[in-house]
């Protein structure tokens, strides 16, 4: 007891003395590194106050302002989230936001509207609530949430936190809202800077994807402790934002977010999981319960979750609703104009142009039904109308507005990046329509081209492939990339002498300086191989070699070149070279031992071939090396 009213006499005592209260809405499990403000203040030639977003964010935000005295009679909406509400893969102008704009002076004419579309590219719900805690200090009256698709991208770790009981966590929130917690840890800030906290969690400034740093999504592995942490951070993050509205006396509305189901695979699927398969077979069969459920699972199992699993879409769902806060569920709308226009209501390419980023005509409805749960919510005017109330003119006139502020160059660049994006993240059945409708839209595209032809190559179209690469070739051979690409189908398919000449351009086509020129110039040597020009290859062998002295690829390709040049003493130094670095690799055991063979060196040979049966003892050329040796030793008795 003697305690407590200790700590109420220092409360009160720093009352007086002016000390405020805690950020409440600080995360005490994140810490940005460096946090850049998303807006910066600038004054136009008339002299007017306005706040914009600041040039070194526009990399991952829309370039948006607004006055930085807000006007009279003014409703201030903050669109937030990820790439969805940014407007990708185009921007503001088609996205959600943009189309409220557009809407809002036509259903609530008697009030001005202010919307600015904060979402920001790969964001997920922490950085999101960063966004909107800087955002809290300027007068909002509406924050429209969209988020739950990238919680995954980035790596951090936890600590603590989420050990603690309920009661702990309540108490420790209780506790950091005083003014002795701030003024303790004003002090602890100024001598212990957040990024020496062992205890949070540190991020760059900006979004750090693990895609970036990986060739597809081959960083991913399954962590369900690690998974069930992210869940708890992002609904810490949702109450976190409820709060920060709160705080700022303005309301939230969240959306329900929705995702590709049936036209986009897992991104990194278990291999013991078929859902999606599972999937597709019962949607065939025209099982629309069971193939909804199957796609769902494969979502929620994915590996690499680049798409908002299910309990993360629950969650929100279940937000208790009340006088400030509303919950818009994208999903099951979207599902029953599905229904309605298709007879199931199973999501997919009609409604999304990826795995998660919604058509222009999809953001469109996305943006009347938020308007349509605002007037519901009580958020508009007396006085305001129903979106079905206007006239066929208005409606027009607001669809030109948007889709007329879209020319096909910068549509066809948006699907280009799309298909990129998508061919590098290995899905290629999404990738190959964005790729037509880009060569489409740009009236032919190099870069296009060859990415629809090399995803029909992945997903097994090589007929298509093949004929879609020639057309690549013969409209734009200095495409280097493409061509390369070229080569490496036709070295799959044996067409050595074609390859060749792929091979050939490439290697001129880069500069000597380029990793490209050295990787175009190996894939010649083994096209070379292939076609048993073993002196074409040997030369160039020797160049790469000289390049890069430890690639012991390229050491391997040397030695087989050196036989085929009949250099077998050599073939036989450079296959030892690749065993002391690799001593467990079977082929290069092998063709040690046949070359060893060539050169009568029969027990050293057995030795190698005894080597590769031991690591593969199911191994057929090792099993019929072992078959020789056996019958040249007989042969000798």
């Amino acid at each position: 007891m003697t305690t407590v009213l200790g700590l109420v006499a220092i409360e009160l005592t720093l009352a007086l003395l002016g000390v405020g209260r805690s950020n409440a809405d600080g995360d005490p499990m994140m810490g940005f590194s460096k946090q850049v403000p998303l807006l910066e203040r600038y004054v136009d030639e008339d002299g007017k106050a306005w706040m914009r977003t600041a040039e070194n964010k526009l990399v991952w935000f829309n370039d948006q302002r607004f006055p930085l005295t807000k006007p009279a009679n003014t409703q201030r909406i903050f669109c937030l989230g990820g790439s969805t509400t940014f407007g990708r893969p185009y921007d503001d102008n088609t996205s959600f936001a943009g189309w409220l704009r557009e809407w809002l002076p036509h259903v609530d004419a008697s009030s001005r509207h202010e919307v600015f579309n904060a979402g920001g590219v790969s964001y997920a719900s922490y950085r999101v609530a960063a966004v909107m805690e800087e955002l809290a200090n300027h007068e909002p009256d509406l924050f429209i949430v969209y988020t739950g698709q990238n919680e995954f991208l980035e790596r951090r770790t936890y600590a603590d936190f989420f050990e603690q009981t309920k009661a702990q966590l309540w108490l420790t929130g209780l506790v950091s809202q005083t003014r002795t917690y701030a003024a303790i840890d004003s002090i602890l800030r100024r001598n212990d800077p957040p990024e020496s906290d062992a205890d949070s969690i540190v991020l760059a400034a900006e979004v750090d994807e693990r895609l970036n740093h990986t060739v597809g999504p081959s960083d991913y592995v399954r962590d369900d402790e690690w998974s069930e942490k992210v869940r708890e951070h992002f609904k810490f993050n949702i109450r976190r934002m409820i709060d920060i509205a709160r705080s700022a006396n303005a309301k939230i509305l969240f959306v329900v977010p929705a995702s590709n189901e049936k036209d986009c695979s897992p991104f990194k699927p278990d291999p013991e999981d078929d859902s999606f398969e599972t999937g597709q077979r019962s949607f065939d069969a025209g099982d629309f319960a069971s193939a909804r459920t199957a796609f769902q699972l494969a979502i929620d199992r994915d590996i690499c979750p680049l798409r908002a699993p299910s309990n993360f879409t629950q969650f929100i769902r279940d937000l208790p609703e009340s006088d400030d806060v509303r919950v818009l569920d994208f999903e099951s709308e979207l599902r029953n104009v599905c229904l309605d226009e298709h007879g199931h209501d199973i999501l997919g390419e009609e409604y999304f142009l990826d795995h998660v980023h919604p058509t222009i005509d999809a953001h469109r409805q996305l943006s009347r039904w938020l308007i349509s749960e605002m007037r519901n919510a009580g958020w508009m005017a007396a006085d305001s109308i129903a979106l079905n109330e206007l006239s066929a003119e208005t409606v027009d006139g607001v669809d030109q507005s948007i889709l007329g502020r879209i020319d096909r160059t910068t549509q066809g660049i948006a699907m280009r990046n799309l298909a990129k994006v998508m061919h590098w993240a290995g899905r290629f059945e999404v990738a190959v329509p964005r790729a037509r409708d880009a060569i489409e839209l740009l009236d032919g595209d190099a870069e296009s081209q060859f990415i629809l032809a090399d995803c029909l190559r992945w997903t097994g179209q090589i007929d298509e492939a093949v004929v879609e690469f020639e057309k690549g070739v013969g409209a734009y051979p200095t495409y280097f990339r493409g061509v390369q690409r070229y080569g490496l189908l036709l070295l799959e398919l044996g067409d050595n002498d074609a390859a060749r000449e792929m091979f050939s351009i490439a290697t001129l086509g880069w500069p000597e300086t380029d990793p490209r020129h050295w990787a175009a110039r190996f894939q010649l040597s083994i096209a070379h191989l292939g076609a048993c020009d073993f002196e074409s290859a040997h030369r160039e062998l020797q160049e790469c070699r000289e390049h890069t002295p430890g690639d012991m690829d390229v050491v391997f390709a040397l030695a087989e070149a050196s036989v085929g040049i009949g250099e077998p003493e050599k073939a036989i130094e450079l296959y030892e070279q690749v065993l002391n670095e690799f001593p467990n690799d079977v082929d290069t055991h092998l063709n040690l031992a046949h070359t060893l063979l060539s050169t009568k060196q029969t027990d050293r040979a057995a030795g190698q071939f005894a080597t590769a049966l031991s690591l593969a003892p199911d191994n057929e050329r090792a099993q019929a090396g072992m078959m020789v040796i056996d019958q040249l030793k007989q042969s000798a008795n």
